[in-house]
């Protein structure tokens, strides 16, 4: 029998700078956890739009977060690295529209219509 644990299960990836608290993204995790998907979380280096780019090409599901001191991004793999679906600058002042980001990352992977919020910057 194979073991189940080296077989990966298709996650959001998460990718951050060095500093970022987890605490400040608690309120992204739960709205990911909200639409029950899993979300790994990676520390790399980079800015936001670049982190969030290499996280959807690493990411089974295509989807990928970025995140730096400035701001957080969600984007798809498909469109191009310096656009993005949502963009949110200066995140921890927002946790409610964070949370929102974190339920549109999954509904994303899902194919379900976005929750809207007037603070997420969208690119086009």
């Amino acid at each position: 029998m194979m073991d189940q644990s080296i077989i990966s299960k298709p996650t959001i990836l998460l990718y951050t700078t060095q500093h970022i608290s987890e605490d400040v993204l608690k309120p992204l995790l739960y709205g990911i956890e909200e639409e029950d998907l899993p979300v790994v979380i990676e520390s790399h280096s980079g800015t936001h739009i670049a982190l969030a780019d290499l996280a959807s090409r690493n990411s089974a599901l295509s989807v990928g977060i970025g995140v730096d001191d400035q701001a957080i991004v969600l984007t798809y793999k498909n469109i191009p690295a310096h656009q993005f679906i949502y963009r949110l600058s200066g995140y921890s002042q927002y946790p409610d529209s964070l949370r929102t980001l974190g339920v549109n990352a999954a509904r994303l992977v899902k194919g379900n219509p976005f929750v809207s919020d007037k603070r997420l910057e969208v690119a086009f």
